[in-house]
């Protein structure tokens, strides 16, 4: 049906215009009548043409945004430029339309130009924000399994009720807070340092699902403790490198 539509819209309006511009010139088709009714009638396929790109949201791009205003200034410019020339500038008389082609070429000209570096430009920002989004995506999961392993120290320490449980799972609590609110931007340029960072926190977690079956507990408590506050440590020092 949208495919049928779209084409007879375009069709009416350039019908319409073509009436129109009849109508203003009372029947008399001179070459101004045909340049204005084919300036109007190119403005009028342009803006339709703009259509599909703010009806769908696939095309709803940085790049094709800017592209689509661009083309409705280029075509309002148009219109407006032979339709000013029309009413105040034409001469009956005397019939030179070098004032016309002048202006509809300074307008092209224009377009070219401001269009050529909006795709430049557009390519690059859509290259961005794609590259913002997927980094948005891995950062989540990257979270999730940070929080992941805390929750599994959290199991793995859950028949342990000393003071040093509850320390050991504040800290971690801290620690994965602090991790999830790294800017997403700086830890998919650091990706090594946030390899690193996943790795320490799962060697947290190992010792912590081996401390049930360890001969030496307070031995092993205390390693945890140490690599703990080795990982507090080396958060405030990345922080000052990212």
């Amino acid at each position: 049906m949208k495919k049928v539509l779209f084409p007879l819209m375009v069709l009416l309006a350039v019908a319409c215009t073509v009436g129109i511009y009849y109508l203003v010139f009372d029947g008399d088709t001179t070459k101004l009548f045909y340049i204005n009714t084919i300036v109007a009638c190119l403005a009028e396929v342009l803006l339709l043409a703009n259509i599909p790109i703010w009806s769908g949201e696939k095309m709803m791009t940085v790049k094709n945004a800017a592209v689509s205003v661009s083309i409705n200034v280029y075509a309002v410019s148009l219109f407006l430029w032979s339709t000013i020339y029309m009413l105040g500038i034409y001469d009956s008389e005397n019939e030179n339309y070098k004032s016309l082609y002048i202006g509809l070429l300074c307008a092209t000209l224009l377009f070219v130009i401001f269009c050529g570096a909006t795709l430049i430009g557009g390519v690059a920002t859509d290259k961005h924000v794609k590259g913002l989004e997927i980094a948005v995506v891995e950062k989540k999961i990257y979270v999730f399994s940070v929080q992941e392993s805390l929750m599994n120290i959290k199991d793995a320490l859950h028949d342990d009720n000393s003071e040093w449980k509850d320390e050991t799972l504040r800290a971690m609590r801290t620690i994965a807070d602090k991790i999830g609110a790294m800017p997403t931007e700086k830890l998919k340029k650091h990706g090594g340092i946030a390899d690193e960072l996943r790795v320490k926190v799962q060697e947290i977690e190992g010792l912590c699902e081996s401390l049930s079956a360890a001969e030496n507990r307070q031995e092993l408590q205390s390693q945890i403790t140490r690599k703990i506050d080795r990982l507090k440590n080396y958060l405030v020092t990345i922080k000052t490198i990212m």
